[in-house]
């Protein structure tokens, strides 16, 4: 050979390469590595893949694994049999004296959890800690409240403006803002005057939306626009989340509404419609609530017109 090295494989991250060497020296060599031990980085890396093949999670739900991951950065080269409680609470602990919210620590002990019970399967510990950490109590930092119909009306005075019709989209659908940015513009019936929602945070969140006859024009235009996705920006490409944040908040400037979260749509939705008198059912299904025993069966065509009466109850 020259004394030159062939290379096996390329990696792109550190862990990747360390996945590997490990790996492979047990496929070739019938032993692990000496001395090596598995990681807290190395067994994210490892857990993720299988994870995902089992429950085929949402990006959204990837985001927030990816984002769990950072906040236990700290601990990431630690090897993972050597963690303990009081490792796992001071990155908690941390997180709250920062003034993270209750969700963001829920979501870093969930994601400790799911790796523990990782570790437990391949028998790499014998003992979980996530059951035992304190995140608190859950403190509601503002309360959703609904858009006032003089607000409403701002917002079909401002049409023209950038964004002001994806808020109108929400307020007049109750989608989250994650399944509007998530649509495909083949998610659209625009013949029989439907959206069908089929990524949500919930089985229940699966659901079809008639068009309200209002955003109906909002919906045809979107359509025309470019890229795959309903709601792009002008060169057609998807928004994420964070960038929709920006979107949502010069929308909220331009009508004097700071206040307002992109929730607060669905929670107006809810409100105006138990105002009017909906149907609980057909507003269950609309919202992508759980509750009752309603199934896919209520998709007929009966069903359709039951649920068109009830978002035509939207002013």
């Amino acid at each position: 050979m020259n004394g030159r090295q062939k290379p096996v494989e390329y990696f792109a991250t550190q862990i990747e390469a360390e996945i590997y060497q490990a790996d492979y020296n047990k496929l070739h060599f019938y032993r692990s590595l000496p001395g090596h031990q598995i990681t807290l980085a190395e067994l994210y890396h490892r857990w993720l893949p299988a994870h995902t093949a089992n429950t085929a999670p949402s990006q959204s739900t990837l985001d927030s694994y990816n984002n769990s991951f950072k906040h236990l950065s700290p601990l990431q080269y630690e090897p993972f049999q050597s963690l303990k409680y009081a490792d796992y609470q001071k990155i908690l602990d941390s997180m709250r004296k920062s003034g993270l919210s209750y969700s963001s620590l829920k979501k870093v002990r969930s994601l400790i959890s799911l790796l523990e019970k990782y570790a437990l399967k391949i028998e790499l510990i014998n003992k979980c800690y996530a059951p035992l950490l304190s995140i608190g109590k859950n403190k509601a930092v503002r309360p959703h409240h609904p858009f006032s119909r003089q607000k409403i009306n701002r917002l079909w005075a401002h049409i023209n403006d950038p964004g002001v019709d994806t808020v109108l989209i929400l307020l007049y659908t109750g989608m989250r803002v994650g399944e509007m940015l998530a649509l495909q513009k083949n998610d659209v019936n625009l013949r029989q005057g439907y959206i069908r929602i089929t990524k949500s945070k919930t089985v229940s969140g699966i659901r079809t939306i008639p068009i309200h006859h209002r955003i109906y024009p909002l919906i045809v235009s979107r359509i025309k626009s470019l890229g795959p996705n309903l709601v792009s920006d002008s060169e057609g490409r998807p928004y994420d989340y964070s960038r929709y944040c920006q979107l949502w908040r010069n929308v909220m400037h331009s009508i004097k509404a700071n206040s307002h979260t992109t929730h607060d749509c669905r929670h107006t939705v809810a409100t105006l419609l138990d105002n009017a008198g909906a149907n609980e059912t057909a507003k269950r299904r609309i919202l992508g609530h759980a509750g009752g025993d309603v199934t896919e069966r209520v998709y007929t065509h009966k069903g359709i017109r039951q649920l068109r009466k009830c978002i035509e109850l939207l002013k």
